[in-house]
C-alpha cells in the first residue's frame, strides 16, 4: 500500500463550494465567491470528463507528470518564499527582486499544468514563456474571481518588469524605483490553492470516468528528471526516485496534496539546507507552510 493510499484513508475533508476536499482551503474562500468557484468547478469537470472517457497509459503518464510537477512548483516557491523573508531580514535588496518575480512564477505555472483546459503539448508546457505563462494564468484565475485576476495582472506584470529592471539595466540608482505594493506571499497562497483545486477536480474526474490498470512510462519520467540546457544535460535523481516509487506503488494521478509525500517534502527543503551550521545562514526548515499546507 502507497503512501497516497494510506493518506487517503485517514485525511480529514473540508466542506466548500458544495463539494468535499483533501485540502483545508482558506485563501479561495477569502478572496473568491463561492458561487463562481462551485460553477468554474463544474467548468473544470467538464473539461477533464472527455480526457478521461479516453484514458490511456499516455494520458495517465501526462497526468502523473503534471501534477508532481506542479507539486514541485508549489515547493519551489515555498523555497524561495523563505529565502525572500531572509534576504529583506538581510538587506539582500539586490536579489529581493528576483525572489518576488520567481515566487509568484512557479505558482502561476502550477495553475497552469493542474488545468485540464490548458494543452500539455508533448511536454511542451514546461517550456512555456513566461508572458504565456502570466497571461494564461491569469485568465484562469479570472474564472475564480475577475476582480482578484485584474488586480494580480497589474502586480505580476509590474514585478517582472522590476526584476528585469535590476536583473538587466543595473540602475545606478539601485532599487529606488516604484515597487508594486502587493503580499507576494499571500497572492502566491491563492494560487497555489487554486493549482490545488484544480488538480482534486482532475483526480474526482479520473476516478469517476477511468477503469482498467495504467502504467507511468519510462519515458514521461525521464521528461521531468532529465533536463538539456544549452547542450549541459542535468539529471536528476531525486525526481526519478519519487517518480519511481509512483511508477511501482500509485501509477494513477493524485492531487498536489496527496502526491506530496512527507520525505519528498523533507527532501526538498533539506537541500537547501546550509552544508554546515553556523549563525545567521538561510534555513528553509523554518517554514514549510509559508505558502501551502505540506505534509
Amino acid at each position: 500500500m502507497s503512501q497516497i493510499h494510506i493518506r487517503k484513508m485517514i485525511e480529514t475533508r473540508s466542506d466548500y463550494a458544495g463539494r468535499s476536499w483533501s485540502y483545508d482551503f482558506r485563501s479561495i474562500p477569502k478572496k473568491c465567491e463561492e458561487e463562481a468557484v462551485s460553477k468554474t468547478c463544474l467548468g473544470l469537470l467538464e473539461g477533464m470528463a472527455p480526457i478521461a472517457k479516453q484514458w490511456s497509459n499516455a494520458a495517465n503518464s501526462e497526468w502523473i507528470s503534471r501534477i508532481y510537477f506542479a507539486a514541485k512548483m508549489i515547493l519551489s516557491s515555498s523555497v524561495m518564499a523563505q529565502s525572500l523573508e531572509f534576504a529583506t531580514a538581510k538587506n539582500l535588496r539586490s536579489v529581493t527582486s528576483y525572489l518576488d518575480y520567481y515566487t509568484v512564477f512557479n505558482t502561476l505555472r502550477a495553475i497552469l499544468l493542474t488545468n485540464p483546459h490548458v494543452a500539455w503539448e508533448d511536454g511542451k508546457l514546461l517550456e512555456a514563456t513566461h508572458s504565456k505563462t502570466i497571461n494564461v494564468a491569469v485568465r484562469l484565475v479570472g474564472q475564480f474571481d475577475k476582480g482578484v485576476a485584474v488586480v494580480a495582472n497589474e502586480y505580476i506584470t509590474h514585478l517582472k518588469a522590476f526584476r528585469e529592471l535590476i536583473s538587466y539595466r543595473a540602475p545606478s540608482s539601485g532599487d529606488a524605483f516604484p515597487r508594486p505594493a502587493i503580499d507576494v506571499i499571500d497572492m502566491c497562497r491563492l494560487f497555489a490553492e487554486i493549482a490545488q483545486m484544480q488538480s482534486e477536480l482532475v483526480e474526482v474526474s479520473i476516478h469517476k470516468h477511468v477503469e482498467g490498470v495504467f502504467t507511468l512510462s519510462d519515458e514521461a519520467i525521464d521528461r521531468i528528471c532529465k533536463m538539456e540546457i544549452d547542450g549541459f544535460t542535468f539529471f536528476d535523481k531525486e525526481d526519478r526516485y519519487r517518480m519511481g516509487y509512483l511508477q511501482r506503488k500509485y501509477p494513477l494521478p493524485a492531487n498536489i496534496l496527496h502526491i506530496m509525500s512527507e520525505g519528498h517534502v523533507e527532501d526538498f527543503f533539506g537541500s537547501w539546507c546550509a552544508k554546515e551550521d553556523g549563525d545567521g545562514l538561510f534555513n528553509p526548515d523554518t517554514n514549510w507552510r509559508i505558502l501551502f499546507d505540506v505534509p
